[in-house]
Order: structure tokens, then sequence, then C-alpha cells
């Protein structure tokens, strides 16, 4: 399990060579009914939503914005990286637009699960990353892994004990998360139930 991502990737290079294109085929994850409007109706009474998916980055914005989770007036601040160093580079690029931006009140946050790897390794890395997604109305938390979204719900609990957390999925992926929360739902969708 560690460095799984970047071994998967070194494998992949080696295998993946002197392929021809036979063919290619899609698939889309369509939005369970209503999401749209649930979303809108949980930004307006200010609870503050976060959006834990195993998509990659591009994919969870654009679904970000069809479902309304996002919008062209939001500041969006992507915290992505391989490597340490990138981490922090792009924390501390986060950390300085959220002050110079102190006025904005919409802020969305974007991380990757990578990024959040090398976020959760180092506890001061983790408590400037907690203070920027704090001034977000919206953290978008993209290719993060079953356990992630449950590691991401209980460092929500340890931190805020006062707060309380739900978790709603529709997959096998979703458990671990809607079981550490204190209200998990699992709903039934074309993935699972």
């Amino acid at each position: 399990m560690e460095n799984r991502d970047d071994k998967i990737d070194a494998v992949a290079e080696e295998i993946e060579v002197e392929l021809k294109i036979v063919g290619s085929t899609a698939i889309e994850d369509l939005l369970q009914d209503e999401v749209g409007d649930t979303i809108k109706s949980v930004k307006a009474a200010d609870i503050k939503l976060w959006v834990l998916t195993g998509d990659k980055i591009e994919t969870a914005i654009n679904i970000g914005f069809s479902c309304e989770l996002l919008n062209n007036d939001m500041l969006q601040i992507v915290i992505d990286g391989q490597k340490k160093h990138e981490v922090e580079q792009s924390l501390q690029m986060a950390e300085h637009k959220v002050q110079v931006n102190d006025d904005i009140m919409d802020l969305a946050i974007v991380v990757s699960g990578q990024a959040l790897i090398k976020i959760a390794k180092d506890k001061s890395r983790e408590d400037r990353f907690v203070q920027v997604c704090q001034r977000a109305k919206v953290v978008l938390a993209c290719r993060v892994s079953p356990k992630q979204k449950a590691d991401i719900v209980n460092m929500i609990k340890s931190r805020f004990p006062s707060l309380t957390t739900l978790a709603i999925g529709d997959g096998a992926n979703d458990v671990n998360m809607i079981t550490a929360a204190h209200i998990g739902v699992g709903i039934s969708g074309k993935e699972g139930q």
C-alpha cells in the first residue's frame, strides 16, 4: 500500500508499450435524480459540504458544475501534487489565495487523494489544510480511496467534536465513510445498495 499509485504507474509504463488502439469505450455515471436541488438546499442552509469521490479532478469539477455544487462566481483553489514538496507548494499557494481573497464568501477547495496522503503524514500540514478548508463553502476531494473517505470523516470528527458529520453514499466504496460518520446514509444506487 506504500506509494501504491506510483508503483501502479511504473508498472503501467512497462506494460503499456507498442500498443495499437483497436477501439475505445466510455462509461457514464449519471447523477441520481434531484441531486442538484438537494445540494442547493444544503448550501442554502449554510451546511458545509464535502464531496469525496474517486473521480479525477477534472471529472469531479465538471460534475460539481452540473449539480450546482460549484459555480463560476466561486474561487476554486486546487491542492494537488505527487511529491511532498509539490503538495507543500500547492498548500502554500492555497493559503496565500485565502489570505488575499479574505472577503470572498464563495470558496471551493479541490484536493487530490495523492495530496491528502502527503497532508495526512504531517500534523502541521494537516492543521494548515483544515484551516484553509474552514474558509470554503465546498471541499471536493478527488481520487480518494474508500479508506481515505473514512479518514477524512474521522479527521473532521476528531478536530471538531461539537460538530455532527453526515455521510451519504450509494456504493460499496462509500461504506467506510458511512460507518465513520455520526449519521451514515446508504442509498440505493445504480452502483450498489
